[in-house]
């Protein structure tokens, strides 16, 4: 890489780092600059020439060979990137003509090189106009193969001479004199996003919290080679080396945007000639119909079949699919997210299919969170009404016989020819008889989890022994022959992984990231931390190498007899530099770090993509406890009188309200999927469904108060002001109700705009301001509204670049509100922007290029702070510009991500802020 000096700046400028200069052409750099050089030298040497003056034209012709030599070496250069298949799609494209058939793979690698760009912390501001001609939703057609040359050549510049943007420290002077609570999405029931405290003020990292994603996806080995799926943008799966961890082949995908790619998200399954996988669905996929099963060739890795399952929400965390040479089954469910209003049913049936992907049978038989087993004769289909389901693989009488466990059955089951074993969420292990599902026996082995959606892992048979871990922070050893508890011991943290046995060796996966071995009688011979992130996926490997897939997605292989790594691979293109991962792929199907936290008597709160809720100690970064929901957490998680409040999207259709203190449930109610947060005042709280219902709970027991339907999935957070609730929908509508009976007061809506295709409220919540509703609308504009009668008062709409896009939740302080906007950010992350607005006007004040997108802003009385979703940044600015107009930074952070959804949440001396690079962070 590139040697980089400190450019010395102003307080208001951009600080930067600058590969070094060439001395001699100490007027620019580059062959731009010396093309300009030659524009002026060319002309006066032949005017020189023709009069005769020989001395000074030979001079400049001296110059002239020196600037073309340069030119035409620096014109040779070739700077790679790292990443074998973005330089290889360079050299074509400098080679070779775009065409329909390269087109598609050349406009997906050229957002991932924006991306890597963006994640090394490249100043990407000379980029901003080819990536305003050249970003689009959909497949690119012939007409704009001039404006890809344009991004291409625009890249290529910026690649050959980077620039580097620059941390910047601040300086505290004194501590902040107080200490204020943020229990709800923007500090207050008006989420105007303001604190009363002093904020961060130096940029310093306090702590960071991982928060891993919801990763089940498993390596599976055969003959020397290691499977594995990747979640990303540009990649489906790869083949590695099993004992060097070298790539083979790796299948790619053309995603641009990663709200419209599906996520391959299962553990492969290996057949004779192939490996079969699943993806989930991006939230704003064209197709019609999802054909999410791919077939791979097990030698090159292409894609030879693609099958139709419909569709899993992202959010679900995982798309399950097993089978063996002759079958393949999986569970099966319906979703809409686009529809008026939207659609969706959980996975509740199951497929199963021949191995060439012709269909065999399907049965609906209830919410299954475990996948089904298929086991010689039978299927086995665990249901979240506590049923076992023995369903007959052939012939026409599907069903062998159900078993009632009596409690929410959500593991993997597991059989050995003559019996089937299922852990039940109460506790209890049962072993089954195949043959009639009577049972052999049963054993208590826990009082069960209350904050564990599930409690047991899958179960793994070895030798006469059924070994299985539990959220209760043991792994157990079970006789399969006399139902009796042989051992347990205990672990480190819950275990959700299946156990795996090697030789006279058990290994157990915890959710703090360690691996464990244990001998047969449960003693542990080592313990080693393998990743600071949780680990969901069940061990694979053997006596080569244990295969350890992490929710920070590598894929490690480690040695059995010492738990020393061997290799790790990242399951997302990335090169390495100064110890950081440099990704130049994202996760797709759509954002997942987006939960904006929360900070209630010392504890920090969010929601995370791993299914979790965490509160977290504010002064110190650890674990005070976690609750686990059945789908991810997006919004913000709320406090109010000892008592947490959240909803989920992708599970069940479970809201919660646990205890502050302990986590601990108090309450349960059936909303459906909310993706948005979940607002208390007083006796109610008033939260949005993803099927477009706007509900007001009890706060004290979760009934229902009252429901105003809508026709399309609510995802602003509710604010509260004055008896009234303000929230909107994907119908194009803002909505002001009485807050005790649901009624309308008032309804907003742009007309002419096609909601169902975005634009409409969305994820960026509206604030109440000085007696204002101030809220986006489509599609690049922030408007004001008299809160009591929605009558527009001013529209601020950003016109600095020809194609922007606004969906960040705005905040106020004093007199200004703050609004950010971007040319791109979940395609190519490019050209976030901050506005500083008059709050009676909406007039400009200043703006600042490096933060915001859609994450948005927070306050204090002299500052702003606010995160980037198209650079790894986080600032802090001072809410008044210099006498000159222009911002003046306080201090600039670096992070390994960008920021989504969540905003700072602000409290005293700190603020805290979700990023997408997998921690939650502090800082001072």
């Amino acid at each position: 890489m590139n040697r980089c000096d400190v450019v010395k700046t102003s307080p208001g400028e951009r600080a930067l780092m600058t590969p070094r200069k060439n001395k001699f052409l100490a007027m620019g750099t580059g062959w731009f600059a010396r093309a300009q050089i030659l524009q002026r030298l060319l002309p006066d040497f032949t005017m020189r020439f023709q009069s005769g003056d020989g001395v000074v034209a030979g001079l400049q012709l001296m110059l002239i060979v020196l600037c073309l030599t340069c030119s035409a070496g620096r014109a040779a250069e070739f700077v790679p990137t790292g990443v074998s298949e973005i330089d290889a799609m360079r050299r074509d494209f400098a080679a070779n003509p775009t065409t329909p058939d390269n087109a598609p793979r050349r406009h997906s690698l050229i957002f991932s090189w924006v991306r890597h760009l963006v994640h090394r912390g490249v100043d990407m501001s000379d980029f901003h106009e080819p990536c305003a001609n050249f970003s689009r939703w959909g497949a690119i057609d012939p007409s704009r193969y001039p404006a890809m040359k344009e991004a291409v050549d625009a890249l290529e510049k910026i690649q050959a001479n980077p620039t580097f943007i620059k941390e910047v420290r601040g300086t505290r002077m004194s501590q902040s004199p107080t200490a204020t609570d943020w229990p709800v999405f923007g500090g207050n029931l008006e989420q105007s996003g303001c604190s009363p405290d002093s904020g961060p003020r130096t940029g310093n990292v306090a702590w960071r919290f991982p928060v891993g994603m919801s990763w089940y996806a498993a390596a599976a080995v055969e003959d020397g080679r290691v499977y594995v799926v990747s979640p990303g943008v540009t990649t489906l799966a790869h083949c590695l080396d099993e004992r060097t961890g070298e790539v083979i082949w790796t299948t790619p995908q053309n995603g641009l945007q990663i709200y419209s790619t599906p996520r391959a998200s299962s553990t492969p399954v290996i057949q004779k000639d192939h490996i079969v996988i699943r993806a989930t669905s991006g939230s704003w996929e064209f197709e019609e119909k999802d054909k999410h099963i791919y077939c791979l060739d097990k030698r090159t890795g292409k894609v030879v079949r693609q099958l139709d399952a419909d569709r899993v929400d992202y959010r679900r965390g995982c798309a399950p699919i097993s089978g063996n040479s002759e079958y393949l089954v999986y569970p099966y469910g319906r979703l809409d997210l686009r529809g008026a209003p939207a659609f969706y049913e959980m996975q509740d049936t199951v497929v199963v299919r021949r191995a060439n992907g012709a269909p065999w049978w399907t049965m609906r038989v209830g919410d299954l969170f475990a996948e089904p087993l298929l086991a010689d004769n039978h299927v086995f289909a665990a249901t979240d009404d506590g049923h076992l389901h023995a369903l007959n693989l052939t012939g026409p009488q599907r069903i062998a016989w159900t078993f009632d466990a009596g409690s929410p059955l959500r593991s993997t089951p597991v059989a050995d020819g003559r019996t089937v074993y299922v852990g039940a969420l109460d506790g209890t292990l049962y072993a089954l008889n195949i043959a009639d599902g009577t049972v052999r026996w049963k054993l208590k082995l826990n009082q069960g989890k209350p904050r564990a959606q599930q409690l047991f892992s899958p179960p793994t048979l070895h030798d006469g022994k059924i070994y299985l871990g539990a959220a209760t922070r043991e792994l157990y050893c079970v006789d399969i022959q006399t139902g009796k508890l042989d051992w347990q011991a205990a672990t480190s943290d819950w275990i959700r992984s299946r156990p795996l046995v090697v030789g006279n060796v058990i290994f157990a996966a915890g959710l703090d990231g360690k691996v464990a071995a244990f001998d047969l009688k449960g003693k542990e011979h080592w313990s080693v931390s393998v990743t600071s992130h949780p680990i969901f996926a069940d061990l694979a490997g053997n006596e080569r190498g244990i295969l350890v897939s992490g929710s920070d997605l590598f894929l490690r292989s480690l040695d059995p007899a010492s738990g020393k790594e061997q290799w790790k691979h990242s399951l997302l293109p990335c090169t390495y530099e100064n110890g950081r991962r440099i990704l130049a792929d994202v996760v797709a199907a759509g954002g997942d770090y987006q939960s904006p936290p929360t900070v209630s008597n010392g504890k920090v709160f969010v929601g995370g993509p791993d299914r979790f809720v965490h509160a977290v100690d504010q002064q110190t970064g650890r674990d005070v406890w976690r609750f686990e929901t059945s789908g991810q957490v997006s919004g913000a998680v709320t406090i109010q009188d000892g008592r947490v409040f959240f909803g989920q999207q992708g599970g069940n259709n479970d809201f919660f309200s646990v205890s502050e203190a302990d986590g601990s449930p108090i309450w349960t109610a059936q909303t459906g999927w909310v993706w948005t947060t979940g607002t208390p005042h007083g006796e109610r709280l008033f939260t949005g469904t993803v099927d477009g219902n706007i509900v007001a709970l009890s706060t004290k027991d979760g009934r229902r108060l009252w429901k105003r339907p809508t026709n399309g999935g609510v995802y602003p957070a509710p604010a509260v002001s004055e008896g009234r609730v303000y929230t909107g929908s994907w119908d194009g509508y803002y909505y002001a109700l009485d807050e005790v009976s649901g009624q309308t007061v008032w309804a907003y809506a742009k007309e002419g705009v096609d909601y169902r295709w975005g634009g409409g409220p969305d994820s960026a919540a509206g604030i109440l301001w000085k007696s204002n509703f101030i809220s986006r609308i489509a599609p690049q504009a922030l408007v004001a509204l008299d809160q009591h009668t929605g009558r527009e008062k001013w529209r601020f709409t950003d016109t600095t670049r020809p194609k922007v896009g606004m969906n960040a939740t705005a905040s106020a302080s004093g007199d200004k509100i703050f609004v950010s906007t971007s040319i791109d950010h979940d395609g190519m992350p490019c050209g976030g922007r901050l506005f500083c607005l008059d709050d009676t006007t909406g007039k400009l004040l200043w703006q600042y290029t490096g933060a915001g997108g859609w994450t948005g802003s927070s306050c204090t009385p002299d500052t702003v702070l606010c995160g980037s979703s198209t650079d790894v940044f986080i600032t802090c600015l001072k809410t008044e510009a210099t006498p000159e107009g222009a911002p003046q930074v306080i201090w600039r952070t670096r992070v390994d991500g960008i920021f989504q959804e969540s905003i700072p949440a602000i409290h005293g001396d700190r603020a805290f802020i979700l990023c997408s690079d997998g921690y939650l962070y502090a800082f001072e």
